[in-house]
């Protein structure tokens, strides 16, 4: 249900974008944030075919010392300052599972 919202929302902003440059701008945008979510692995998959990412292990870095440094480091990018390990998840599970059903940052045959 959430990946349907999330494809929803994506498809009303693809509506508003009508310029190709500010279309590609934000493909680009979606797409690189998608970059991320090929590091993480997916542990199983759910009865409607939706990836369970291992987002926990991910985010629990993002409570570490490690990702406290200015600027962040490339695996803390994804870190929100002061977020529990379990909404950083959540956040991740939903942004990758969008990311893991959209055709746009997939090439083109």
């Amino acid at each position: 249900m959430k990946v349907s919202a999330s494809l929803l929302i994506f498809g009303a902003c693809m509506i508003v974008l009508t310029s190709a440059e500010t279309r590609n701008e934000f493909l680009s945008f979606i797409c690189k944030k998608c970059e991320g979510c090929k590091l993480i692995d997916i542990e199983s998959f759910d009865e409607d075919g939706n990836p369970d990412f291992d987002c926990e292990s991910k985010c629990e870095i993002c409570v570490s010392p490690y990702c406290t440094d200015n600027p962040k480091r490339p695996e803390c990018k994804f870190c929100e300052k002061d977020e529990t390990v379990e909404d950083c998840a959540g956040r991740c599970q939903f942004g990758c599972t969008f990311c893991y059903k959209t055709t746009a940052c997939k090439p083109k045959k």
